[in-house]
């Protein structure tokens, strides 16, 4: 626990803030996905994205889809709960946020032989890259049923 914090107290300030970004919309998601249907949970992280307080200086910077995609990554390793839908509307959240477009995608694929016969799966990409992925070889065996795309 203590080397935790040691290496959250080394963080430079704007990666410590979206570390803890990243930690409160997880939680917020991963609630949201269990006492609200989908659309109203989405309609709360859209008026969070739009928030007078984001700062957004200038144009946005698709640099900062590495660091979204390590952070979403390594909270998600330490909340055992963050399956892929809180993962994507966390990512997506923070990615908006900052200005850049990104889309949502909800998919599915058929499994022949396996005991699980269908999967779905929820996934973000901005930019062309895959932002947040839960432990999926390939998103592109998945056929899309909807895309969201940010405004």
């Amino acid at each position: 626990m203590i080397a935790l914090y040691r290496r959250f107290t080394s963080l430079d300030r704007s990666d410590r803030r979206l570390l803890l970004e990243t930690a409160s919309l997880m939680a917020l998601a991963w609630t949201g996905l269990r006492l609200l249907r989908f659309p109203t949970l989405r309609r709360i992280l859209d008026q969070y994205v739009g928030s007078p307080t984001t700062g957004n200086a200038g144009q946005p910077h698709p640099s900062a889809i590495g660091p979204v995609r390590g952070v979403v990554t390594a909270v998600a390793d330490r909340f055992p709960s963050a399956t892929c839908p809180v993962q994507a509307l966390v990512a997506d959240a923070i990615l908006r946020r900052r200005g850049l477009a990104s889309e949502l995608h909800i998919g599915v694929r058929v499994r022949g032989n396996s005991a699980v016969p269908i999967e779905a799966h929820v996934w973000v990409e901005c930019d062309g890259a895959v932002v947040a992925i839960v432990a999926i070889e390939n998103p592109s065996d998945f056929k899309v049923l909807t895309a969201l795309r940010s405004q």
